[in-house]
């Protein structure tokens, strides 16, 4: 049975087959990982990074995405203990709606803890694994200094399982970090 198709793991999709055509156009939406190509032995995981995008709409973004505690403690004292409902800016000026329940706060992810769930995942061997192994994060606002950081992240981390490129799409820019070469690339998708 074909796995129900996620509308973030289509858009991830048409995007690589834009930014790389050669690469990505006989890709498939799948299942662990998201979207495979097995004959170029690659295979990608889909997910998403909310929480700087979230307090930086409720103007919190002073406050450390790592200190939940006192995120929250503002949050419940601002805003109370039900659903928070905020419009998350996109860079072409649309305006993406999100309900967060307060009592799951935890659950959101910033970009590195992000890629940090999906690298234990990549060990648990519940995964196919290619030759190479590519994770794709969609971020709701654009924050090149988060993205250097967690690039920073990757390139220290050593786990048995690493992703080769991880590629973080903030509406219209595609980044890919090259977990080898240690580089940023930037590209426009239109």
């Amino acid at each position: 049975m074909e796995p129900m198709e996620r509308p973030d793991e289509r858009k991830a999709l048409d995007i690589l087959q834009k930014a790389e055509p050669d690469k990505y156009r006989d890709a498939r939406l799948l299942d662990k990982p998201d979207i495979q190509n097995p004959a170029k032995d690659i295979g990608i995981e889909v997910t998403q990074s909310l929480k700087e995008s979230v307090l930086k709409v409720l103007q919190l973004d002073d406050i450390s995405v790592h200190d939940d505690r006192q995120i929250l403690e503002v949050i419940k004292k601002k805003y109370g203990t039900g659903i928070l409902r905020v419009e998350l800016p996109l860079p072409d000026n649309n305006q993406k709606k999100v309900g967060i329940s307060i009592a799951n706060w935890h659950s959101l992810f910033n970009l590195i803890e992000a890629y940090d769930n999906k690298v234990k995942k990549l060990q648990s061997g519940n995964y196919t694994i290619y030759k190479e192994n590519n994770l794709f994060i969609f971020v709701f606002g654009n924050d090149e200094q988060s993205i250097e950081q967690l690039a920073t992240h990757i390139y220290r981390k050593r786990k048995k399982r690493q992703y080769d490129y991880v590629y973080v799409y903030s509406q219209p820019m595609l980044y890919m970090i090259d977990r080898q070469k240690k580089v940023i690339q930037k590209q426009r998708i239109v």
